[in-house]
């Protein structure tokens, strides 16, 4: 962490500038930008302003779960556990991209 007040940097000395050059990297800045738009990509709505994706497997998920749990639908099951799986990596993958940011 740099020690440099922000309030008091209406002009950087040489020393404080040398500090900011050697510590403050900037790539960071730019990945945390790929990150987000990793994010937007599974969380915005689509083109025709369709919910994104992941609400509609979610809701998937939802109609599966009533239907083997609530109804004894067993065939629905695997189906079922496959759109779990698949949800919990998407859902890791967001969380992954958001502790980046």
């Amino acid at each position: 962490m740099l020690a440099i007040n922000p309030l008091k940097m209406n002009k950087l000395s040489e020393k404080a500038h040398q500090k900011l050059y050697e510590n403050f990297e900037t790539t960071t800045l730019l990945d945390a930008v790929g990150h987000l738009d990793r994010l937007r990509a599974e969380l915005a709505d689509d083109e025709d302003f369709r919910p994104p994706t992941i609400r509609q497997d979610l809701l998937r998920l939802h109609q599966l779960a009533m239907e083997v749990v609530n109804n004894g639908y067993l065939n629905k099951g695997e189906e079922l556990f496959d759109l779990a799986f698949e949800l919990e990596d998407q859902v890791f993958d967001l969380m992954e991209n958001d502790e980046e940011v």
